[in-house]
């Protein structure tokens, strides 16, 4: 009992790291392997953001316009930078991204423009390093400026939820 108590505190400990700051009202996502977020992208990358803006008012879920740096390019043209549109509002699906942080973004094509959700399988993502769990469907970067050690605790932690988190969804299925 103790266990699984431990068990279900540390899931819910990596998801507040994950989805820290993302509102998801009534946004509702089908569970993806972190293969079937490639699969569906045109386009996944990591990047800093460098500009957030709302182009449209909020009703409706309103539409935010976010322009990051790419430090790798895993799938799709290769860029410097990419601007992605998403939902204004989590309620909407909308993913939110904060000026200066860094993401692994999975981004699908709308026209001539990328879009994303907060189903789409992006990562808030420390200086310098890829989820494990993003790592194995991802392969090598086309491109890589820049890289640093990996933060192995965080690593590990993040493993460990996503460890846990497969064993109880199955076991509640």
């Amino acid at each position: 009992m103790m266990v699984r108590a431990c068990a279900v505190l540390t899931l819910a400990a990596a998801w507040s790291i994950v989805l820290a700051g993302t509102a998801q009202a009534h946004c509702s996502c089908v569970t993806r392997t972190p293969q079937q977020h490639v699969s569906e992208a045109v386009s996944v990358f990591s990047g800093t953001v460098t500009d957030v803006r709302v182009d449209e008012p909020m009703l409706h879920g309103g539409r935010v316009t976010a322009k990051l740096r790419t430090d790798h390019v895993y799938k799709g043209v290769l860029r410097r930078e990419f601007e992605v549109f998403t939902a204004a509002e989590g309620a909407a699906c909308g993913f939110e991204f904060v000026d200066g942080l860094r993401y692994l973004v999975f981004a699908r094509a709308r026209g001539s423009q990328l879009t994303t959700t907060l189903c789409s399988g992006n990562v808030l993502l420390p200086a310098g390093q890829v989820t494990p769990e993003s790592s194995a469907a991802l392969g090598t970067p086309v491109s890589a400026e820049r890289s640093s050690a990996p933060h192995w605790t965080g690593l590990l932690v993040l493993a460990a939820a996503v460890a846990v988190g497969v064993t109880w969804y199955r076991r509640t299925r």
